[in-house]
C-alpha cells in the first residue's frame, strides 16, 4: 500500500486547502484529476464552516464517498458538486456510496448535490430515493447519465419538488417575519419620534411659561421699585414742605426763634 492509499495523515493537502475562498466559504478543486486518496484526505481536512464544495472531474470514488458521508453529518455545507467522478468504483464502491446516500437522512444544510455522470446505477439511485424520503432540505439533485430506474427517478423528483415547496414556504415565512420586524421597528421609531416631539413641545411650553413668569416677576419688581421711588419722592416733598413751614411759618414769613 502506497502513501496515498493509506489515507488520512499521510497526504499533504495544504496546497489544495489553500484554495479555500474564505470570503465565500468555498473550495473548488474540480477538473484536476486528483486521486481517490487525495479526495478523501481533502474532505477529511475541510473546516466545518465550508458552504460550497466543488469536486467534479477527478478520480474520486469509494474513499472520497465514505469521507463525504462523515462530512455531511457534521458540517454546514450547502452545495456539493461531484460531477464526472467514478463514485461507485473501487473496493466496496457501491456500499460506500450507500453510506453517502444514507448520510443525507441526518443532514439539514445541503441544498444542492450534483452527481452527474458518476456511475451510480440503479442500486445507487435506489439508495438515494430511500434516503431522500427522510430528508426535507435537499432541493436540487443532478442525476443525469447514472442509469436510474424510472420509479426511483420519479420518487426523487417528487421528493425534491416537495422539498422545494417547503423551502419556498420557509423563505416566504422568513420574508414575512423580516417585513413584520421592519414594520415593527418603523412603528417603534415613529412612536419614539412622536414621544420626543411631545417632550420637546412640553419642554418648549415649560420654557415659555418660565419666560412669562420671569417677565411678570420682573414687571412686578419694576413696578414695586417705581412705587418705592414714588413713595420716597412724596415723602421727601412732604418733609421739605414741613421744613419750609416750620422755617417760614404758615404765611411765608421767616419765623424767629
Amino acid at each position: 500500500m502506497n502513501a496515498e492509499e493509506e489515507g488520512k495523515g499521510t497526504i499533504d493537502v495544504s496546497d489544495w486547502l489553500s484554495k479555500i475562498d474564505e470570503k465565500n466559504c468555498s473550495l473548488d478543486v474540480s477538473n484536476l484529476s486528483l486521486s481517490d486518496a487525495v479526495g478523501q484526505a481533502i474532505v477529511r481536512s475541510l473546516p466545518a464552516s465550508l458552504v460550497k464544495l466543488e469536486l467534479g472531474g477527478n478520480n474520486f470514488s469509494s474513499m472520497t464517498a465514505s469521507a463525504l458521508a462523515v462530512l455531511l453529518r457534521k458540517s454546514s455545507v450547502q452545495l456539493i458538486s461531484l460531477d464526472s467522478n467514478p463514485l461507485t468504483s473501487g473496493k466496496n464502491g457501491i456500499e460506500c456510496f450507500k453510506m453517502l446516500a444514507k448520510a443525507l437522512e441526518d443532514n439539514f444544510t445541503l441544498r444542492t448535490l450534483s452527481l452527474w455522470r458518476c456511475g451510480i446505477g440503479r442500486e445507487g439511485c435506489a439508495a438515494l430515493s430511500s434516503a431522500l424520503s427522510h430528508n426535507d432540505t435537499l432541493i436540487s439533485l443532478e442525476l443525469g447519465y447514472n442509469n436510474c430506474h424510472g420509479s426511483d427517478a420519479r420518487s426523487i423528483k417528487e421528493k425534491l419538488s416537495s422539498n422545494r415547496k417547503l423551502y419556498n414556504d420557509q423563505l416566504a415565512a422568513e420574508a414575512q417575519a423580516k417585513e413584520l420586524e421592519r414594520k415593527t421597528a418603523l412603528l417603534k421609531l415613529q412612536a419614539e419620534e412622536e414621544i420626543q416631539k411631545e417632550k420637546d413641545v412640553m419642554e418648549w411650553l415649560a420654557g415659555e411659561k418660565a419666560k412669562r413668569e420671569e417677565s411678570r416677576r420682573v414687571e412686578v419688581e419694576r413696578r414695586r421699585l417705581e412705587e418705592q421711588k414714588e413713595h420716597a419722592y412724596k415723602q421727601n416733598i412732604m418733609m421739605e414742605e414741613e421744613s419750609f413751614l416750620q422755617k417760614f411759618g404758615g404765611d411765608g414769613h421767616l419765623t424767629s426763634t
